[in-house]
Order: C-alpha cells, then structure tokens, then sequence
C-alpha cells in the first residue's frame, strides 16, 4: 500500500470508531494495532484521524481487492473492540460492504472474521 492509501485505509476505520461519538481507550489501542498490521506510522495515523474528522467525510474503497476486503474487516474489529457495534458504526460498516458489492453471507464471514480477531486481542492485552 501507498501512503495515500495507507492514509485511506485508516481513515475509514477511524470514522467507524468516531460513530458513536466517542473514542475510548480500547479503541484508539486497536486503530494503533491496525495501524501497526498495515505499516502506517505516526503521520499517516495523525493525517487519517483529522480525514475523517472532518464534515462530510465518506467512507471510501481504496487499494486492491485483498486490501479492500482487509479493511472491512479492520473496521468490524474496530467496531466490536468496545464489546458491541453501535447502529451508527453498523450504518457505516454496512455503506462500505455495499461498496464493495458484498453479500449478506460474505458479510456473515467477514464478521465471524472481525470477532475472532478481538477475541485474540483481548486475551493478548490482558
């Protein structure tokens, strides 16, 4: 991945984790952890929290297919990683998912996917 999509990639997780209104400290440890799994460092972090910050932002498909997939998975983690994901999150998970043309069983998998993985983080940061 690029920086522009590294930039991308992170911003749309970030905007699911500011959904709800609020990001707490689970979640700023999990967009850290996602950040560290893709290879983005501080200012690819910084520049994607202050995209989807900002009015209007969009959740937007970016990089290949397996990156693409990659990322509705990091925003499920994000989204599960306070213990339930909020409508607002669902809403936005589900605008990207349609984005990418995925059906309900595929999104079924990818969820499956997400929960494991916060599962094997949560045992980890304990």
């Amino acid at each position: 991945m690029n920086k522009e999509e590294k930039i991308q990639y992170l911003a749309n997780v970030y905007y699911v984790l500011l959904a709800d209104g609020q990001v707490d400290r689970i979640e700023e440890r999990v967009f850290e952890e996602i950040s560290r799994d893709i290879g983005a460092g501080y200012f690819e972090r910084k520049d994607a929290t202050e995209r989807a910050q900002k009015r209007g932002y969009q959740v937007r498909a970016t990089g290949r297919w397996s990156q693409r997939i990659c990322n509705l998975e990091d925003m499920l983690f994000a989204a599960y990683s306070n213990g339930a994901m909020d409508p607002a999150e669902k809403k936005a998970v589900k605008q990207y998912a349609a984005q990418l043309g995925i059906d309900q069983t595929q999104f079924g998998l990818v969820i499956q996917e997400a929960k494991q993985r916060y599962a094997e983080f949560k045992g980890k940061a304990k």
